[in-house]
């Protein structure tokens, strides 16, 4: 996966693991919000820290999760420092970072970041425009 996929969408990416309390307790949150958020431009990418495949589908036997997850966090953390755990970016339309959160938030935290982002009018993004030196 590739966030340049997403542009045009605004993107809440969530560093997380299996073993992190904390990131278990924002679980539903995320859920909820790109459950209720998606239709109008929000994608919720969860990035599994240093999990497996295997593991992230047994966890989510227990705690379920309803948007996208990806395996790859310490390679990604590499170039968006995510430590420590959760750390949430939310990106903008155009894949420019707008809001970093270290720590565990609320419902109410992350869709005071999201929602004036998704009241933004779509523009044509400019390819290789995330900061940071994500890759595209």
């Amino acid at each position: 996966m590739r966030l340049s996929e997403l542009r045009g969408r605004v993107v809440l990416l969530n560093f997380w693991a299996t073993w992190c309390i904390p990131c278990r307790s924002e679980i539903p949150a995320l859920s909820a919000i790109e459950k209720d958020l998606g239709a109008r431009g929000l994608s919720v990418i969860g990035v599994s820290y240093d999990d497996t495949a295997d593991l992230v589908q047994q966890f989510q036997k227990d705690i379920p999760q309803s948007y996208q997850i990806v395996l790859g966090g310490r390679e990604v953390g590499s170039q968006l420092p995510a430590s420590p755990l959760p750390t949430t970016y939310i990106i903008d339309r155009q894949g420019r970072i707008r809001d970093k959160m270290i720590g565990e938030r609320t419902r109410e935290v992350f869709e005071a970041s999201i929602k004036p982002l998704l009241d933004e009018a779509p523009t044509t993004a400019q390819k290789n425009e995330i900061s940071n030196g994500v890759k595209q």
